[in-house]
């Protein structure tokens, strides 16, 4: 499953309202409202339909519940301001689940993805991935309850995990962690559509669904935290690959990304001080000799693989999240250096910090929850299913319908 990335990939972007298409026009006109609310023709121009057929799919989409009319803008001339038209978002919601060594979050969020509340509980290493996923699970319960929801209302599920992740199931992650499968484990609790996704793939996408990569169609995602991993986007969508290990170049012993964060580790001051990671970036930016080289150290030895990622897919931008991110330019600027030195057919791409922080793989599972709505409403269509009421899921409607013909 491809994950598109902004409106203009989507499959539902135009329908044009020949007979073959005509069951999705309903569906492209939800694509053109959900950013925004629209007029009339302005929906019509989005979708290539004519002004009539656009009213006349609107006024279907308020009656099943998809769409709802909003006040319209100030006039600007003689005349009635034209009504515009929003996506209802808030018809049901989707969950965003990530499953850290150290903390597990959750996200309950809108159809647009947007978040309407969330939170998280710690986890450990020494936690089975069968005990984490029980602990979302309470999670995600208890932030339900909290916005006057059931699971029932759940629509899609989407969930990251630190492992590489195929057909949902893991199969290199944590000791213990392979062969275990992550929506199998879900599923007792939530009826709706499951999809895992590799954390650092979700962060690539969510950087640049709404992060620091909006405007790039390439991206290389690095992870530098506790770890240190990395995600692509290419043309668009986020790279799994055959085996869903795309990006998983910190394999390779001889790039250092395994043990290169024992260069943070334990650094000595002058003054005989021993630093934690976080305090050695505090040190380097106060310009502490011993600090500022062993962040040198660990720039240097994560910039060969960087560098061997940016040579490969030749990205617009490269995009820095975790924890290591939070010293800004005092890690960025070597790392710029480094890598640059090593881009020897290309300039280097920018090297930027991730807006979204420590929240780029939940936001990404949030977004491919939302996600799996839409390709839920594609498919539903494209095998010659109307649109149905919003109080029924997707995944019910042919049992709706059955049961509407008996």
């Amino acid at each position: 499953m491809s994950v598109l990335i902004g409106r203009e990939k989507s499959p539902l972007r135009r329908a044009g309202d020949q007979s073959r298409l005509r069951r999705l026009n309903s569906l492209a006109v939800i694509e053109a409202i959900r950013q925004e609310p629209l007029t009339i023709p302005m929906i019509a121009q989005a979708t290539g339909l004519s002004k009539t057929a656009a009213d006349s799919v609107v006024a279907n989409l308020v009656t099943l519940g998809w769409a709802a009319p909003v006040e319209p803008l100030a006039p600007t001339g003689a005349g009635r301001p034209a009504s515009r038209y929003r996506f209802r978002a808030e018809a049901a919601v989707v969950i965003g689940i990530d499953i850290g060594l150290h903390t597990t979050r959750a996200e309950i969020a809108d159809l647009n993805g947007e978040v309407l509340t969330a939170g998280s509980v710690a986890s450990s290493v020494s936690e089975t991935p069968g005990d984490l996923v029980a602990a979302a699970v309470k999670v995600v319960d208890g932030l339900l309850a909290e916005q006057g929801r059931k699971r029932a209302e759940v629509w899609a599920a989407g969930v990251a995990v630190p492992a590489v992740v195929y057909q949902d199931v893991i199969t290199k992650g944590a000791e213990g962690w392979a062969g275990f499968s992550v929506r199998a484990a879900l599923e007792p609790h939530f009826e709706c559509p499951i999809a895992v996704e590799n954390d650092s793939n979700l962060a690539a996408f969510a950087e640049a669904w709404k992060g620091s990569a909006t405007d790039a169609t390439s991206v290389v995602y690095v992870h530098s935290g506790n770890r240190t991993g990395a995600g692509l986007v290419l043309n668009g969508m986020v790279v799994r690959g055959a085996n869903g290990a795309a990006g998983e170049i910190g394999a390779l012993p001889h790039l250092g990304w395994e043990h290169a964060q024992e260069f943070l580790h334990d650094v000595r001051l002058a003054d005989g001080r021993r630093l934690n990671r976080e305090e050695v970036f505090a040190a380097a930016a106060d310009g502490e000799a011993p600090a500022v080289q062993a962040v040198d150290r660990f720039s240097r030895e994560i910039a060969i693989g960087i560098a061997a990622l940016v040579l490969a897919i030749d990205p617009e931008i490269v995009v820095v999240g975790g924890g290591n991110a939070r010293a800004g330019d005092t890690f960025l600027e070597p790392l710029r250096r480094h890598v640059e030195a090593l881009c020897t057919v290309r300039p280097a791409p920018p090297i930027v910090p991730s807006t979204l922080k420590e929240r780029g793989s939940i936001t990404g599972a949030a977004g491919l929850a939302a996600n799996t709505v839409l390709e839920q409403l594609y498919a539903a269509a494209s095998g010659g299913q109307t649109l149905s009421s919003t109080d029924v899921p997707p995944w019910r409607w042919n049992a709706a319908a059955s049961g509407a013909r008996s």
